[in-house]
């Protein structure tokens, strides 16, 4: 396009199958017309003469993934660049991973007997991504638009470059599980039966989402031997917002050494990135956010000097 600006729109998916699971107890009391027994017995194991039997990283996973793309790049000319990405996508599979965003912290498997219902959104689903970077040389100074005669005042005014880098994402889903497992199987856990969409409304303040993020009494227990009904994901856990902004000057010392002050600030607006909230019904926190997703920093601030010869 005119200005050198490129504009690009894509439609991006991809299939897998045999994908590795998380490890996996076979060694589970097999179900009865889709129900676990009254009690818990180690005589109704498949293997009773053993305990867990574990299969490791089993290749049994499937997923999707759809998307759409659109960049926008303005490549660097008169002093400034743009780049620019939205992606809106959907991402399902049946197996949980071992480093995703949400998830169900430990919830992919409810029975091996009903793989069926493991399949969801999956815990590494991103629904709305936007990310922004650009970078500004102000026109103002020796070899820009607007030169300044003064030397002393070029020092002080000329030279500059601002830039930033932006991103805001919705939150990956969070998984709902049993804080007491009551499918009497040995499974790895029991999910709740589900009552109705438990996404409370958006527009309300950060200390509410914090005390309740979701409606907890949208989940209900199952009871014994049951399969709860709600899948292994849920609606969005809390989104993402970051701004970093970072501007330094070039001082030209001598024709061979130059000096550069360089200022950056991340998080700018320190914006704290939450964690999901507590996932198991039952627990006293259930629903509440107990803290910031590790990793994550509030805004620091940093000045350098840098000599180039």
């Amino acid at each position: 396009m005119p200005g050198n600006i490129l504009w690009e729109s894509a439609y991006i998916a991809n299939v897998g199958h045999k994908l590795s699971g998380q490890n996996a107890n076979i060694n589970m009391i097999p179900l009865v017309n889709g129900r676990g027994p009254a009690t818990q017995s180690q005589t109704a194991r498949r293997f009773p003469q053993f305990n867990n039997v574990v299969s490791v990283s089993p290749s049994w996973g499937n997923s999707t993934y759809h998307s759409l793309n659109v960049k926008f790049e303005k490549r660097f000319s008169h002093g400034l660049n743009m780049l620019g990405n939205y992606t809106w996508s959907k991402f399902i599979d049946d197996v949980e991973g071992s480093s995703e965003l949400g998830g169900g912290s430990g919830n992919g498997y409810q029975h091996i007997d009903a793989r069926g219902l493991d399949k969801a959104v999956a815990g590494a689903d991103l629904r709305h991504r936007f990310a922004y970077s650009s970078l500004y040389e102000i026109p103002v100074g020796q070899g820009r638009r607007w030169a300044v005669g003064n030397k002393v005042l070029d020092r002080v005014v000329g030279g500059w470059t601002i830039g930033g880098i932006l991103e805001a994402r919705t939150g990956a889903p969070y998984g709902v599980v049993e804080n007491t497992n009551r499918l009497n199987a040995f499974s790895e856990s029991q999910r709740p039966n589900l009552l109705r969409d438990p996404n409370l409304p958006g527009d309300r303040s950060r200390d509410q989402k914090i005390r309740q993020f979701f409606d907890t009494a949208a989940f209900q227990a199952p009871g014994d031997g049951v399969l709860g009904s709600s899948a292994r994901t849920n609606g969005p856990g809390p989104g993402f917002f970051g701004l970093d902004v970072s501007i330094h000057k070039l001082f030209r010392l001598t024709e061979r050494y130059s000096l550069t002050f360089r200022g950056d600030v991340v998080n700018l607006p320190n914006v704290p990135v939450f964690a999901p909230p507590n996932q198991s019904r039952g627990s006293g926190s259930f629903g509440q956010i107990g803290g910031t997703l590790e990793g994550s920093t509030a805004r620091e601030i940093q000045f350098s000097l840098r000599l180039a010869w």
